[in-house]
């Protein structure tokens, strides 16, 4: 399993900046700020085959992710 990477962007189709989710260099996620509350967006495997993520190391990016989008 490949470990997850963060970063930050500023997506021309966005208003404000997003938090992506990689998986070697496939994006897995995205975290907007574009309502109310943050949303936490998953894109489908380019291969269209289910992801099978390891729950624990893809929940400490999406923390991660969070923390460094939103500071908190």
């Amino acid at each position: 399993m490949e470990a997850f990477r963060v970063t930050i962007a500023s997506p021309p189709d966005r208003q404000r900046l997003v938090a992506e989710i990689f998986a070697g260099d496939t994006q897995v996620a995205e975290i907007n700020q574009e309502a109310e509350r943050p949303l936490l967006e998953l894109y489908p495997r380019p291969d269209g085959t289910p992801w099978n993520l390891d729950l624990v190391a893809f929940l400490e990016a999406v923390l991660t992710a969070k923390q460094r989008l939103l500071g908190a």
